[in-house]
């Protein structure tokens, strides 16, 4: 009772909060395109990536091989759990390889937040324990705690390809890599699950492959 209280009461906050309206669609590499929108300092993505070239229209392989996944340190691409059905609605999987590609997995003048910029929008969001709350949509969780969605995020639950190339998670876990590498393996991201309120740190393998979303500063109108 006790949670669920503190989260209607959070809800209540960030509806009263300035979070910003949508803005105008961000356009990758291959036309697909994205609804934005301002999520504290930042303008973001409200869906995960899901192009299949990089900025410069050069392609980013797709790796289905267990085997040649592991065995990779090069930029890759995959559907969660191999399935090309779910891309429509949960993005690709990407490895740090690609997220830290010099010809860009963002269109120009998109990026990948920082591990900074997660932190900031985590603490915008009400802080680590709850802000997981309003980031999760509030329908395609296994079970567990859903989302509200007050942030109007769409976090959703694509789960993660493992640095040797098992796939896991999908249904009750989203993983988001930042532009940030914490050592010469790995790198930083968040992570929500379907039985938890808040967002999580993680130091992922840099050859694992989570979701990715672009931001930008704000653009006036």
């Amino acid at each position: 009772m006790k949670i669920v209280h503190h989260s209607a009461c959070l809800f209540l906050v960030l509806s009263a909060l300035n979070l910003g309206s949508v803005r105008a669609q961000m356009k990758d590499a291959e036309g697909n395109q994205y609804p934005t929108k301002v999520i504290g300092a930042l303008e973001w993505t409200t869906e995960n990536l899901k192009s299949t070239r990089f900025r410069n229209g050069e392609p980013i392989p797709v790796v289905r091989a267990r085997p040649a996944w592991a065995s990779s340190n090069a930029a890759a691409r995959i559907a969660p759990d191999s399935a090309e059905s779910r891309v429509a609605l949960m993005g690709y999987l990407y490895n740090w390889h690609a997220v830290n590609d010099p010809r860009g997995i963002c269109p120009t003048g998109w990026r990948v937040p920082t591990h900074d910029e997660w932190s900031a929008v985590t603490q915008f969001l009400g802080g680590e324990k709850t802000a997981g709350t309003t980031l999760k949509t509030s329908t395609g969780w296994t079970h567990g705690f859903p989302g509200n969605n007050a942030s109007g995020f769409n976090g959703r639950p694509a789960g993660f390809r493992a640095a040797d190339g098992s796939f896991g998670g999908i249904g009750g876990y989203g993983y988001w890599w930042s532009a940030t590498a914490s050592n010469i393996n790995g790198a930083w991201g968040r992570f929500v699950d379907y039985n938890q309120e808040g967002i999580f740190m993680m130091d992922g393998y840099k050859k694992s492959a989570f979701s990715v979303r672009c931001v930008r500063r704000p653009t006036t109108k």
